[in-house]
């Protein structure tokens, strides 16, 4: 089970917690994929994702294909967030202020699990995927693509904190 977090001591139930997780990592997404489309090589690397997996050039990529894969990579880093937060949640906080931490909604274990997620959404892609499935992207302009991917995996970080604390905040417990 991948709850969700942030709701005092009484949670909702499990299956309601998990709707609502798998609604905030789609909209998470979703939003990822607006600020992807706002600028010019935005949208490099889901086709750059679909070709690590397709093992096709990411020229020869099909837009269903690369919307697909990075729609499952959203939920995938979704679910990583969930993992980090659970595992963050449950260690003895070593600094002794981040499990204090709750602004609006977002716990010191979330902005860490968030972060986490943000690092490897960027790595992952700029430092692995992108060199050995990029094609022409990677040769001709690869700081511009990891840039932009930078500011991508930012927004997606971000809008899963929001969406976190917004649920949160409207769960029934």
């Amino acid at each position: 089970m991948i709850p969700l977090h942030g709701f005092g001591p009484a949670a909702p139930s499990p299956g309601l917690r998990l709707a609502a997780a798998a609604v905030v990592r789609l909209a998470a997404t979703l939003v990822a994929t607006i600020a992807m489309w706002r600028q010019s090589y935005g949208y490099v690397p889901p086709y750059v994702a679909a070709a690590a997996l397709s093992r096709e050039p990411a020229s020869e990529v099909s837009r269903p294909a690369a919307d697909v894969t990075h729609l499952a990579a959203g939920v995938a880093a979704g679910v990583v967030f969930e993992g980090v937060h659970i595992g963050l949640e449950r260690l003895p906080d070593p600094l002794g202020a981040a499990a204090e931490l709750d602004v609006a909604g977002v716990t010191g274990s979330a902005l860490l699990a968030a972060a986490v997620v943000v690092c490897l959404l960027y790595g992952v892609f700029s430092w692995l995927v992108f060199p050995r499935h990029g094609g022409n992207a990677y040769e001709t302009r690869p700081e511009t693509v990891r840039r932009e991917w930078a500011v991508s995996a930012a927004v997606y970080g971000v809008a899963l904190l929001a969406g976190t604390a917004v649920v949160s905040g409207v769960l029934p417990a």
